[in-house]
């Protein structure tokens, strides 16, 4: 008696939850939107932007300079 009083409160407590909850649809079947987004150059240079540069500029460097030096040279040399 007991258990067929948990099986039934069970059943309708999973109906219940069955009955409130929220379905939203899938982002699969959605269209595809595109969307133009500039870029935005606000990021420090990275590492293989600095040895390009270098490179171009004629400035020595090893793979212990580190990114700071090696953007202090770049900025020393474009200064002369």
């Amino acid at each position: 008696e007991l258990r067929l009083q948990k099986r039934k409160a069970k059943k309708t407590a999973a109906l219940e939850r069955k009955a409130i909850k929220q379905y939203y649809p899938s982002p699969i079947d959605a269209p595809i939107i595109e969307v133009q987004v500039e870029p935005q150059d606000d990021a420090p240079p990275t590492r293989e932007e600095l040895e390009a540069k270098a490179t171009e500029l004629g400035i020595k460097f090893d793979g212990r300079t580190k990114d700071k030096k090696l953007g202090q040279l770049i900025q020393d040399k474009l200064g002369e």
